[in-house]
């Protein structure tokens, strides 16, 4: 039956069942065109006449466990999961090796976060071995270990699946997926290696293991996997995105300008893309192009926040400073609970030496996000900049108690420390945070370059430079 043919019997059977309603008739309808009628409601989320249509069905067949089944699904689907539960478990024990019984159970149990009871039901599931359900357990039964935070046991479970369809995209990235968030990316790029030597022609798998290459930083072997990548299947515009994400990485702005507009080959270009060419063009020192390039954004997606803060930044580079600010509001109207917005605009504003307004804002966000680390440095870099060093200090004292794990604040109050003459204290300091964090000197000397004039500076640094080349020794042993 053509659709066309498939939809108008359809409204015919929904008007049939409606007219009899309206006229408080008693019509008969197999269980087929209940089904018709049952799934038109359904997708037009008029549930509730869906549940009517299913108790008239059973007046005409009581016994009929498809609209038991039914009911539960509905049930669960508005939320009346206690309700949905009771029928579907009349129904498992009429019906215990249906897969559709233990798989809504499943469901239900997963959305009461009942996540090993779900597990339970989606491995009797899958023991019946029906295959056309196979590979949707599979997914279902990873998903509810990432629930419960098991990374483990998912990939564990993706690797069985994928030993028995290796075609299927959905458990590939699923897979990654797994692989990134528990930071096992050495794991994730071994696999995918391993799985493109049996399947050199998929290019999921040469997607993922460019991101994994990527993540390691290994950024000239992850274009050349996005590369195959997209030699395969040259409409798949993520590899494009990330491949010019990488060059972007990599300070090859030029290139990832042109990636990314190979992309407009392929799909309509849509804001974000336009703000990442102008990003580009802002690295490239071409601030015309940039701002050209926002502007573009904005008129694509009015409201996308990115573009606005891009364009505020390039008007103040162009000595624009009040417009950059106005874009900068803009930008913080639309995500008001982004506060690295609200940094960008303490920033400009410190410029037009309006203390008082960026001091505000600051000691809101303080309020609003006591753990962002941020938030702390920049609240007291105002004091310090106004010559209020104690009080810079204080603050940062304040904000280690929120954030005792951070370096950077520990590094910021070796300055502190230093512009007030307790040379003594700041380098102390600087020995316990630089054993913590030893990358975070970098940031300390272009924020305060009188750090260099420290004996212990140069100690440090001799120090960091001989571990390195000791380990640089040890990679060449290894090898």
């Amino acid at each position: 039956m053509s659709e066309d043919r498939e939809r108008d019997y359809t409204e015919e059977l929904v008007n049939k069942y409606e007219q009899m309603l309206a006229n408080k008739q008693s019509l008969y309808f197999d269980i087929e065109e209940f089904e018709e009628i049952i799934d038109f409601y359904c997708d037009i989320n008029k549930f509730h006449k869906a549940l009517r249509v299913i108790q008239y069905a059973y007046t005409l067949f009581h016994e009929n466990t498809q609209m038991l089944l039914r009911e539960g699904q509905i049930l669960s689907a508005i939320g009346h999961l206690n309700k949905a539960l009771a029928k579907m478990k009349v129904l498992e024990k009429m019906e215990s090796t249906n897969e559709e019984v233990l798989l809504t159970m499943s469901s239900i149990y997963s959305q009461q976060r009942e996540h090993n009871k779900s597990i339970e039901l989606l491995k009797r599931a899958l023991a019946l071995g029906n295959p056309e359900y196979e590979n949707d357990i599979y997914l279902e039964i990873a998903l509810e270990y990432e629930n419960l935070d098991r990374f483990d046991k998912a990939i564990e479970i993706l690797h069985e699946a994928l030993k028995k369809n290796a075609e299927n995209e959905t458990l590939l990235y699923e897979l990654a997926f797994c692989y990134d968030v528990s930071d096992r990316h050495a794991e994730s790029l071994e696999y995918y290696e391993m799985f493109i030597e049996k399947f050199p022609f998929s290019f999921p798998a040469w997607y993922n293991k460019a991101n994994a290459l990527q993540r390691l930083g290994e950024f000239d072997e992850a274009v050349e996997s996005y590369d195959y990548c997209i030699a395969i299947q040259d409409d798949f515009t993520p590899a494009y995105y990330n491949k010019a994400h990488t060059l972007f990485k990599m300070e090859r702005y030029q290139d990832a300008i042109h990636v990314f507009e190979e992309t407009y080959t392929y799909e309509q270009p849509q804001s974000p893309l336009y703000c990442h060419i102008g990003e580009c063009f802002e690295k490239l020192n071409e601030p015309d192009k940039a701002i050209f390039y926002y502007k573009k954004s904005i008129q694509t997606d009015e409201n996308f926040a990115d573009a606005y803060l891009g364009l505020g930044l390039m008007c103040d580079m162009q000595e624009n400073t009040l417009e950059g600010i106005q874009y900068i509001e803009r930008a913080t109207e639309l995500e008001p609970d982004n506060p690295d917005y609200q940094l960008f605009l303490v920033e400009l504003l410190k410029k037009l030496d309006r203390w008082d307004e960026a001091e505000a804002i600051t000691e809101s966000l303080i309020s609003r996000f006591p753990e962002n680390e941020d938030v702390w440095l920049d609240h007291s870099d105002l004091f310090f900049e106004k010559g209020e060093v104690k009080k810079a200090i204080q603050i940062l004292n304040e904000g280690w108690k929120k954030c005792p794990q951070s370096s950077e604040l520990g590094y910021r109050k070796v300055a502190y420390l230093m512009e007030t003459g307790d040379t003594k204290e700041a380098e102390e300091l600087l020995f316990r945070v630089f054993l913590h964090n030893p990358e975070g000197m970098e940031d300390l000397v272009e924020y305060y370059p009188e750090v260099t004039l420290l004996s212990l500076y140069t100690e440090l640094i001799n120090q960091r430079i001989l571990i390195r080349e000791e380990l640089k020794q040890h990679k060449k042993r290894g090898n």
